[in-house]
């Protein structure tokens, strides 16, 4: 075995819980920019703190992408920047982080079964890198789990039990790195999907934000195609992370519509179910769904805590 180490990075998680870390909220992708030299110096000395200086194999960096998305400068210049791999891994439909996660845990079990590292830091958080995991430490890798504490109250998490070692990032860390920005300096940055990039009239406004304040069906929906609308809508939000689920709650204390990010999100994602663009009622349907199972989710998992706290007392 090569005495090495290897960083991945999911991308995605990231920049969703960095830019809550920075401004309280999930932003759209395009408004966190990323020092991406800063950021490589700030990985490779922690690499170096958690495995005793070891040599670095090199940073995987890991997007999602679709054939109809253009990739923005700022991939380019990551793809481009020394030490840094830049990895493309096609959507899985209606599972957009588990193909991260896929292409992290299959190249994590790789190299551990080739002995090309010794060692793995892991900026990453998804309970489906278990196998991954447990397959590369039967071969002797040391796995290192970095993750992101967007919040004072934020904790490890379950796949950190997995771990050899644990660390959090702080806001103190991410801002050293990830930065807002405005659009309109990013003339050629796109990463939006092209066949949904125009907004429909309804939706049109100065903060292109989507409208969804409740609105009157036009004609009937049938019951299937709300079946599918609200089965992509629940798996979509059950990969979502904690931080993100809080931080839609503190969006919508301002009054305001389903975040654009997850917007665009769950119209490819039911684009993809349906197989066709949604109507307008559709897109009712599906943002009101959004709203509903979330505050759903929120609520169901804080009566859990409460429960627990309550038994925890009688014991």
């Amino acid at each position: 075995m090569r005495t090495q180490v290897a960083v991945f990075v999911d991308a995605g998680y990231l920049f969703a819980l960095g830019s809550i870390a920075i401004a309280g909220q999930t932003s759209k992708r395009e408004k966190i920019g990323i020092k991406s030299d800063v950021f490589l110096t700030e990985i490779k000395s922690l690499a170096r703190q958690l495995t005793g200086a070891k040599p670095l194999l090199r940073v995987y960096w890991y997007e999602t992408s679709t054939s109809n998305r253009v990739l923005g400068t700022e991939h380019v210049h990551i793809g481009q920047t020394n030490e840094i791999k830049l990895r493309i891994v096609p959507l899985h439909q209606h599972n957009f982080r588990t193909a991260v996660t896929s292409a992290i845990a299959r190249d994590l079990a790789e190299l551990g079964r080739n002995g090309a590292i010794s060692d793995a830091v892991l900026l990453a958080r998804n309970d489906s890198l278990r196998t991954g995991v447990e397959f590369s430490q039967s071969y002797g890798v040391r796995i290192h789990m970095l993750e992101i504490f967007a919040e004072q109250d934020s904790e490890f998490s379950a796949l950190s039990s997995e771990a050899d070692t644990n660390t959090a990032w702080r806001r103190a860390d991410v801002e050293k790195f990830l930065i807002e920005q405005d659009l309109a300096t990013i003339a050629d940055y796109d990463t939006t999907l092209r066949s949904y990039q125009k907004p429909p009239p309804a939706e049109r406004s100065s903060s292109m934000e989507p409208n969804y304040e409740p609105q009157p069906l036009a004609r009937e929906i049938p019951e299937e195609t709300k079946d599918a609308i609200h089965n992509v809508v629940i798996e979509y939000i059950e990969q979502l992370y904690d931080e993100e689920l809080e931080a839609c709650m503190g969006y919508w204390r301002n009054g305001r519509g389903v975040p654009n990010s997850y917007d665009k999100s769950l119209l490819f994602e039911c684009r993809n179910a349906l197989e066709r663009n949604l109507t307008e009622d559709e897109r009712v349907v599906m943002r009101s769904s959004f709203r509903e199972f979330v505050i759903e989710r929120v609520q169901g998992d804080d009566d859990e805590q409460s429960t627990s706290r309550q038994d925890e007392d009688l014991l």
